[in-house]
């Protein structure tokens, strides 16, 4: 039997736009196993991919670096 299941399209988060989304963003995590695993942060259009990204590492980081450098330990 063939299953149908049906897409969501994900939608750029900047104010009211709600574009479909052009690009994901992501960030690593450990688990509660310590295992690294990629979790999805956000998504943005073309034209707000500069103000995502920002807003983002607001909410993620605040005012310290981003730790990209920094990869899980698991």
């Amino acid at each position: 039997m063939i299953d149908i299941e049906k897409l969501l399209p994900y939608l750029c988060k900047y104010d009211s736009c709600l574009q479909k989304a052009d690009y994901e963003f992501t960030d690593a995590k450990e688990d509660e196993k310590g295992k690294c695993e990629t979790i999805v942060i956000g998504h943005a259009c073309n034209n707000h991919v500069t103000e995502v990204h920002k807003l983002l590492k607001e909410i993620y980081y605040g005012n310290k670096k981003s730790d990209s450098n920094k990869w899980c330990m698991g």
